[in-house]
């Protein structure tokens, strides 16, 4: 009995491995949009190291035929959240100076940008520096000699025009589940992205879209909640709960400015190095007693 169901599973797998859609993953931008769990995350990091692999492999490959001295540097996988890639090496810190072309990337270099439109949104029209962002996506290619980056946000319009003009095709997700813990399905929909116009088939969302399928990794590659340490900054309240069920006010975003939670945390930061530096100090005042002590014999 058992050997008829590992049969009936071995022959599922294999013909959803067969019927499965199939990523184009050789244009220089590979980006997904979807909504919270829809799995864009978890196939940009998937997509990212699957091109970092690639791309080794190439480089390893060139460099069999250049003398010593010559050969190409290992290509490295640039994030920006932590990503890991094998049990032995974690992604490279990708920052802002990497992004606005203040420092290099490797030659080959594949980029991974979680939720860029965080980072350059087309809602912040002023946005400082976004022209040198532009240059480092336009000339991306170039600058790394072949190199990939890797994006995703959750909807393409929050990611600022100059951007989403580059992007050739953007895989919009929904629905993803994980079977038994060792398969996962996504259903994928084409939005194809041509100068000004965006193409999205008219028929109905779900089925227009295809599904993908694939083997979930042994090892976890990154954490789903990276981010939720910042909110431990945010204070405490006290919850209050409903008297009636009907309600005169509305919930309205605050006229007056508070307080963003990027000034709270570097606010805590600042007073913990203060802290330090002043806990440093006493010790340094206590040696110094003590010393003194010492050497005047205790008077």
């Amino acid at each position: 009995m058992f050997e008829i169901i590992m049969i009936a599973v071995c022959i599922f797998v294999i013909w959803k491995i067969l019927k499965s859609y199939r990523l184009n993953t050789y244009d220089t931008i590979v980006s997904f949009t979807g909504g919270l769990g829809s799995g864009k995350s978890f196939l940009s990091v998937d997509i990212a190291i699957k091109l970092l692999r690639r791309k080794r492999r190439e480089v390893k490959w060139k460099n069999l035929f250049r003398k010593k001295g010559s050969k190409l540097p290992r290509p490295l996988l640039y994030s920006s959240i932590p990503v890991r890639i094998s049990k032995k090496e974690m992604a490279v810190q990708l920052t802002d100076k990497h992004l606005t072309l203040q420092e290099k990337l490797v030659p080959d270099a594949v980029v991974f940008i979680d939720e860029i439109g965080s980072f350059c949104s087309q809602f912040d029209f002023k946005a400082k520096n976004a022209d040198v962002f532009d240059e480092f996506i336009r000339f991306y290619r170039h600058y790394t000699k072949g190199g990939f980056i890797v994006c995703n946000d959750q909807c393409s319009e929050n990611i600022v025009l100059q951007v989403r003009r580059r992007l050739n095709t953007v895989y919009n997700l929904m629905g993803f589940r994980k079977w038994f813990g060792l398969f996962y399905t996504v259903k994928v929909r084409n939005i194809s992205v041509s100068e000004e116009i965006k193409t999205i088939e008219e028929q109905d969302t779900e089925d227009n879209m295809t599904t993908l399928f694939g083997l979930i990794p042994f090892s976890r590659r990154y954490d789903t909640h990276c981010y939720a340490p910042r909110y431990q900054y945010v204070p405490d309240g006290t919850p209050v709960p409903h008297a009636e069920l009907t309600k005169l006010d509305i919930l309205r975003l605050p006229k007056k400015e508070v307080q963003t939670l990027d000034s709270r945390i570097k606010q805590a930061q600042e007073q913990a190095e203060q802290a330090k530096t002043t806990q440093k100090q006493e010790e340094i005042e206590k040696s110094q007693e003590i010393l003194q002590n010492l050497l005047t014999g205790g008077n």
